[in-house]
């Protein structure tokens, strides 16, 4: 009985131990708060120290549970060591350091934590190979993952093992102690708590901010209850985006097509984290004079800012919200259907995966497997320049090698401006740059400028193989029959707004995309109006004789008609963007979180009144149109 209650001291004296190191882990999410007053540097505070006692309490409280009926039951004496219930604690102490410590890398880099986004890039096939992680990556995550186990195990040997330390924490964390500390931690639970329901009846925004710094906060309201006295929170007198279940009714009427109409061949090549400034001269130049003989955007979004809605946008038409129930259904775009139905040769590449995100269950549901080329049948110890290298030549093979007599269809997607940004190294054109570039203790406010001419050099990169496709449909004779598209999937930024990369915020720099436009017969010109993603199947159905109006099928225009776009809409996971010539703001979609104003070049915007009276009827038609394709 001794034995027991000594081990249960230990397991107790470990947890506190555990919570102080866990302090100096989650003290980094100090760093990424904005203290716009002494309130909020209070309420950070105790939100800082009661939700390390948060984090662990669960783990303690199971362990102390698993321990008393452990010892209830007659087993084996190793099940009864301090050894096996020290085991577990140490496990479980690594994973939750673990887990913090990675979350404050995605949220230092990406300004998110942990979220559905990121288990499904866990989870889903081809998604942890989607970031481009390198060997020095891989092998600095395991060297911390051998310091916390380091660590946690070498606290509890101590406390078994070394009769000083022993003695030492007997005599800190006394029992009394340790109820005394967790009631008063408890009791900072309850305050934090209450503070921030209080901050968002009242909208009171630098409290509601400072809380979404630290993984996995659990926010508190008091809307009901308030509504219960008839009171009515300020917040809910603003916009608030709201959408109903989609049930899927895809199109809205059946299309109709021309008697007769021209099947153009279509080119499709999109980038990998391509945004606007690098369709210039100096770094993408074959591109450049291409983009002089073509239609141009230069005000041009993308639907997304991240891959998945990205690309979604570009080939349905449709905001991101729909994403989820067409890949459920499987159900493909009316733009790929219509390229079948014509009996279009098709093949698509890709030097990522098409199963991260699920583009073969969504967009190419309709293809077959050996339609299908990415870089699962590459070597996969290729760098991303090399399989764009190889990608393209797949491509000229078969534009060589098909049917004359039928028209054709291919989609590219390059990977190489992707991070880590790769290149050969004949596109150095930007130097000096990071050349080893680990994620895991790069330092962003002092290398972003080396990282930027990485990615220059990998854009540069990307250049010398667009050329090869743009040289062969000319020598060929297949541009006065070829539309061809060249764009990105989404921007990316380095930290002109404060994040690098992209799928963080909806900054320019992380949505703006180039759009290169050749159609026979079309005139060159530079389009100034805003144009977006979610145009493009509008404007290619159009071409190929559809003339049902967008609207019958998409949320987009035809970007080679009358019509000018006012805003537009760029999706997130679980949040949109509203965009106009001037303004901006980001909504959440049924989910907890703020909504954001600012101008479009992404300064925040003191009073935000103005912009919803102005603007209340165009955020009403987005709700309808998130809602419009449903039954």
């Amino acid at each position: 009985m001794k034995k027991t209650t000594k081990t249960a001291s230990v397991l107790a004296r470990y947890f506190a131990i555990s919570y102080l190191l866990l302090l100096i882990n989650v003290s980094v999410f100090l760093k990424e708060i904005h203290y716009i007053n002494f309130g909020t540097g209070i309420f950070t505070a105790i939100v800082y120290i009661s939700y390390c006692f948060i984090y662990l309490l669960p783990f303690f409280l199971v362990l102390n549970t698993v321990q008393k009926i452990l010892n209830k039951f007659s087993l084996p004496a190793f099940f009864k060591s301090p050894w096996f219930i020290g085991s577990l604690a140490v496990i479980s102490v690594t994973f939750l350091q673990l887990l913090i410590y990675t979350d404050s890398f995605i949220f230092k880099m990406f300004g998110f934590h942990f979220n559905s986004f990121v288990w499904n890039l866990i989870f889903t096939k081809g998604g942890i190979e989607s970031m481009g992680s390198t060997a020095s990556t891989m092998r600095s995550f395991i060297m911390i993952v051998l310091f916390f186990i380091s660590a946690q195990s070498t606290i509890w040997v101590l406390l078994l093992k070394s009769s000083r330390i022993k003695k030492i924490s007997e005599n800190i964390f006394t029992r009394p102690r340790l109820i005394f500390a967790a009631a008063v931690l408890v009791i900072l639970v309850l305050l934090q708590g209450v503070t921030y329901g209080l901050s968002s009846f009242y909208s009171y925004r630098p409290v509601l901010t400072s809380a979404r710094a630290f993984p996995f906060y659990a926010p508190v309201t008091f809307s009901k209850m308030a509504k219960s006295f008839g009171l009515i929170s300020p917040r809910e007198k603003s916009f608030s985006m709201k959408f109903k279940e989609i049930n899927l009714e895809y199109p809205l009427k059946p299309i109709v097509r021309k008697s007769e109409y021209k099947k153009y061949n279509i080119v499709f090549l999109m980038a990998e984290s391509l945004r606007a400034d690098m369709l210039n001269p100096k770094i993408m130049p074959h591109s450049w004079e291409f983009a002089r003989k073509s239609v141009t955007f230069n005000h041009h979004y993308s639907g997304g800012n991240g891959t998945r809605m990205a690309i979604f946008s570009a080939f349905y038409g449709l905001y991101g919200n729909y994403w989820f129930n067409f890949l459920e259904e499987c159900k493909s775009p009316l733009l790929m259907d219509a390229l079948i139905k014509d009996n279009y040769q098709i093949n698509v590449y890709s030097s990522a995966k098409f199963s991260y995100p699920e583009f073969d269950k969504t967009i190419f549901a309709k293809l077959s497997p050996q339609q299908l080329h990415d870089s699962a049948e590459l070597d996969k110890g290729l760098m991303s320049w090399k399989l764009d290298g190889l990608n393209v030549e797949r491509i000229l093979d078969f534009i060589g090698k098909r049917d004359e007599s039928r028209p054709f269809m291919t989609f590219m997607f390059f990977e190489s401006p992707h991070a880590p940004y790769y290149f050969p190294p004949e596109n150095e054109i930007a130097r000096p740059y990071i050349e080893d570039f680990d994620y895991s203790d790069v330092d962003m406010k002092k290398d972003i400028h080396l990282i930027k001419n990485r990615y220059i050099n990998s854009c540069n990169h990307l250049d010398s193989q667009v050329a090869k496709i743009f040289k062969y449909l000319e020598d060929n004779s297949l541009l006065d029959s070829t539309i061809v598209i060249l764009t990105g999937d989404h921007g990316e930024e380095f930290m002109e707004k404060g994040r690098w990369g992209h799928n963080s915020n909806f900054s320019e720099e992380q949505t703006r995309v180039p759009m290169v436009l050749w159609v026979p017969g079309q005139s060159p010109r530079q389009v100034s109006d805003i144009t977006s993603h979610l145009d493009i199947p509008a404007t290619l159905l159009t071409l190929l004789g559809v003339t049902n109006p967008p609207q019958d099928y998409s949320e987009g225009i035809d970007m080679l008609g009358e019509e000018q776009r006012l805003f537009t809409v760029v999706s997130g996971w679980d949040t949109i963007a509203y965009i106009d010539n001037e303004d901006k703001a980001i909504f959440p979609i049924n989910a907890f979180g703020d909504q954001i104003v600012t101008t479009k070049f992404d300064k925040l915007v003191a009073n935000e009144t103005p912009f919803f009276q102005k603007h209340q009827p165009y955020l009403i038609q987005i709700m309808k149109d998130m809602s419009q394709f449903s039954n």
